[in-house]
């Protein structure tokens, strides 16, 4: 029997290796997977020797090793256990991933094998295959160090996977001085599960492709391979969930990851919610969404059922015109956002609002017009809301990634240096709460965040002080925002508070999707 270890940095509910693992299951293929716990979620920080000697033990006699590389932060200890595990081991090692497939070229200067394409096909043919080399999907180096990529497959058909369950059975948590089996001692699940609630994708794709995310680049990947926005049918959620309840006792809500959950049919969100209720009837806890899919329709159908959902994340990412259809070639229509934000605060759903700043891009024309969404939002959201913080902001530093088109474009402007994987990337995340960060934009995102919550009206006259634009613009120049209205402490403090909020929220804000 051909055996495998997939190796993951992330949560043990990453969604890419428990498929890749559920699948290769059903072929006779002895999976096990091993999630790495970065002690204080550090994304940068290397393995210690211990946690390589106890990978080590558990890679032995391995034919194949995957690496799962979820963000280019990953990389330098990607490189580090494919070095250790090459050195040490005679298995083949492979890299995947979203970022992998998006820039295959870049991943093979590190390693032997990379998976430019969704990883169930390339991984079957790339372990039982008379010829690795040939797999579908297969990036590798050749005897002679030349770069070849073979054409990817067809993209599957997500319902004729199996149910990517959690297996407690071949699940092993690593850490700085032990590897632990979920079977023997399932705390960390329970704890995660507990406090967070089950996670898991429904759907496959993401409608939007910004020039700023991975989507840009798969789409290009995947052109011609078939439908890229495919949804799992409601039976295997439900199957699957059945199961979480069964696992982990107590567990008390469910996350939906998907990009866009709403971007289902109001048929199939109806045969869908029909069965939560009956079958699982937690809380949701948060589910991803656009302006676009989210409709009086669909979330009177979370009335219909009881179901209670606790929050709703919406990408604004910029609240201007030109940015968002000229550098992040994304979706904007205010008026929609307006009437989605306020159909939501009518509803008491609160919202998180994702938002990228930082932005050398942006002008200072743009960040006037950002002031009066965020003056007019603020208005409508105190005003139609039911509950007392209606909307959560999430303040992203712009970051440009190996493989997307806003990348080529910053490299080609030389907005970022030739190193800027190894200067940015390898050292700091989008969360804009560090040193440095407590800027001019960080100021105007904090002023919206405190503004939306019912009863801070009195923030008004600070917007209509702003809105003198010869005052605004004169501001923003002398970057007075950040050396003399706000201090660097209070901007950290409000960031830090609004972080915390969200985990607040599930308590505070769980009701019922009301109207009216």
């Amino acid at each position: 029997m051909k055996k495998v270890v997939l190796i993951n940095f992330t949560s043990m509910y990453s969604f890419s290796v428990r498929s890749l693992a559920a699948y290769s299951k059903t072929r006779g293929i002895d999976v096990s997977l091993v999630h790495y716990e970065a002690p204080h979620d550090d994304m940068f920080g290397l393995l210690p020797e211990k946690s390589l000697e106890l990978l080590l033990e558990k890679c032995a006699g391995s034919d194949v090793v995957g690496i799962s590389v979820l963000s280019t932060h990953y990389l330098k200890r990607a490189v580090q256990i494919n070095g250790y595990l090459k050195k040490k081991t005679g298995a083949r090692i492979i890299w995947g991933g979203v970022p992998v497939i998006c820039d295959p070229h870049f991943y093979l200067k590190y390693a032997d094998y990379v998976c430019a394409g969704e990883g169930e096909i390339t991984l079957m043919e790339f372990l039982t295959g008379e010829n690795p080399s040939a797999a579908e999907g297969l990036g590798y180096k050749t005897s002679e160090g030349k770069i070849r990529v073979n054409p990817i497959p067809p993209l599957v058909d997500v319902n004729d996977l199996p149910v990517a369950s959690l297996d407690l059975e071949n699940t092993y948590i690593l850490n700085s001085s032990s590897l632990l089996s979920l079977k023997e001692d399932p705390a960390p699940l329970l704890r995660l599960s507990l406090t967070k609630g089950y996670r898991l994708f429904s759907m496959r794709g993401c409608p939007y492709a910004c020039a700023f995310c991975s989507n840009n680049r798969l789409s290009r990947a995947y052109r011609g391979k078939g439908m890229l926005l495919r949804a799992v049918q409601p039976s295997k959620i439900i199957s699957e969930l059945e199961k979480g309840k069964e696992i982990i006792p107590g567990l008390n809500r469910v996350l939906f990851c998907d990009d866009d959950f709403m971007a289902r049919p109001e048929n199939e969100l109806d045969e869908l919610f029909r069965e939560y209720a009956e079958k699982i009837g937690l809380p949701v806890s948060n589910m991803q969404a656009t302006v676009n899919s989210l409709t009086e329709k669909k979330l009177a159908l979370l009335k219909k059922y009881g179901i209670k959902l606790e929050s709703v994340k919406i990408g604004l990412q910029a609240a201007n015109e030109r940015v968002n259809k000229e550098v992040f070639r994304r979706f904007f229509d205010k008026e929609k956002y307006f009437r989605c934000l306020e159909m939501l605060a009518s509803y008491g759903i609160p919202v998180i609002l994702d938002i990228i700043s930082d932005n050398p891009y942006e002008e200072l024309s743009d960040k006037y017009e950002s002031l009066h969404f965020y003056r007019e939002a603020a208005r409508k959201v105190r005003k139609a809301s039911t509950i007392s913080s209606p909307i959560t902001v999430m303040d992203h530093k712009l970051m440009f990634y190996p493989g997307t088109e806003l990348y080529d474009r910053a490299m080609n402007d030389r907005i970022i240096p030739e190193d800027y994987i190894e200067k940015v990337l390898l050292r700091r995340s989008t969360v804009r709460a560090q040193k440095g960060d407590t800027d001019d934009d960080a100021f105007l995102v904090a002023l919206f965040s405190q503004a939306a919550l019912k009863g801070r009206g009195i923030l008004e006259p600070v917007f209509s002080i702003l809105n003198i634009k010869p005052l605004f613009l004169a501001a923003y120049r002398l970057h007075f925002f950040r050396l003399g209205i706000v201090s660097a402490k209070i901007l950290r403090d409000i960031s830090r508070a609004v972080r915390r909020k969200i985990y607040r929220r599930s308590k505070e804000n769980a009701v019922y999707i009301r109207t009216g």
